[in-house]
């Protein structure tokens, strides 16, 4: 079975700074936070307008009931035409009528509706329970349009003779709760420039500018510079790591002045051995050629002579040049692994120049 080698692709790194991306989510934050913010107070506001022209609808049709009353019972009917005129006036009314007990309209600033029964379910529901019925009518986005009052007039106690209809026009609080989205977005777009340069500003004092010093001294202690340095602004924890980084630079300083200072003494030590060694050697060679020359001497003998050497003598000639010629072995096997050290240290001693630190 072949199996399918699977290739490792190299994560990409992000170029943007740390800076960059705090300052981008606190930026984002603070949108979110404007968002409900607008949100809330755009349904706040169309809540409180809506009550608002909600109570003063319910105003207009009670005061107004009155007169309705009377204009139903035959009385004053100039009167009733003349509020019916000045209710069409107010930029708050759109229209307004007055209908019998059946929802027939009598009386209304619209001519078009006169002698019209209305059909509508809020109509027949008033008709049916005899009290105060209210209806929204919105556009397709939500936004209020008209409502529609309408009111039962009758006097105390007594049973409807008719009924007051008033259709209020709400395009104003469209209008203003637009306007106010409008300044509410405007204002929102100036508060996240504000908070994204302010935010950027601290972020670069408070958390960049260390970060900063802190990878460009980490940059120095990886190419073997340990004598600088992070400035501690305050002792926040950002604080501890440039104390503990110091610290840290400190303690691999007096580390690597300590390995200097042994390769040093190393180096000298194993100079004095090879100098000894050297002289030792020297010493060993004159030794040999001096026992050399004894036995030549005493072998250029004549036999009566070398009869009268003693026996145990020429073995101790014989073994004090064997060891004379062990030590003179051992002595070269002591120079080559000084020299073999020397090379170590040496080397060492090169890679341990490669860095810096602050000699006390």
């Amino acid at each position: 079975m072949f199996h399918k080698k699977k290739s490792f692709q190299r994560k990409k790194v992000g170029r943007f700074s740390l800076g960059f991306k705090l300052s981008l989510s606190i930026t984002l934050l603070v949108m979110l936070l404007m968002i409900c913010i607008g949100i809330n107070s755009y349904l706040r506001n169309r809540t409180i307008l809506l009550q608002e022209a909600q109570s003063r609808g319910w105003m207009t049709a009670r005061t107004t009931s009155a007169f309705a009353a009377d204009y139903l019972r035959g009385y004053n009917p100039n009167l009733q035409s003349n509020i019916i005129d000045h209710l069409e006036r107010d930029p708050f009314i759109k229209r307004v009528a007055i209908l019998d007990i059946n929802g027939v309209v009598l009386k209304s600033s619209d001519e078009s509706m006169v002698q019209k029964k209305m059909t509508g379910q809020e109509v027949q529901e008033a008709l049916i329970q005899k009290k105060d019925t209210l209806k929204y009518i919105s556009d397709i986005k939500g936004h209020p349009l008209t409502m529609e009052f309408i009111s039962p007039v009758a006097a105390r106690n007594e049973a409807p003779l008719g009924y007051f209809w008033i259709e209020a026009d709400l395009t104003y609080i469209s209008a203003h709760l637009i306007n106010t989205a409008r300044n509410q977005i405007i204002t929102s777009l100036l508060a996240i420039l504000a908070g994204l340069i302010l935010s950027r500003l601290i972020i670069i004092r408070v958390i960049q500018r260390p970060i900063k010093e802190l990878v460009q001294a980490t940059d120095r202690v990886s190419t073997g510079d340990f004598s600088g340095r992070v400035h501690v602004y305050n002792q926040d924890e950002l604080g501890k790591l440039a104390n503990a980084f110091n610290t840290m630079t400190d303690h691999l300083g007096v580390l690597f002045q300590s390995i200097r200072t042994a390769v040093n003494d190393i180096n000298h030590t194993t100079m004095l051995i090879i100098n000894r060694s050297e002289q030792s050697d020297l010493a060993t060679r004159k030794l040999t050629d001096s026992l050399n020359q004894l036995q030549q001497t005493a072998a250029q003998l004549p036999n009566a002579a070398q009869n009268d050497i003693p026996l145990e003598c020429s073995n101790k000639l014989h073994e004090s040049t064997e060891t004379t010629l062990r030590q003179q072995e051992h002595l070269k096997e002591i120079r080559s692994a000084s020299r073999k050290l020397i090379r170590y240290v040496d080397r060492l001693d090169s890679i341990s120049l490669q860095f810096k630190f602050n000699e006390k």
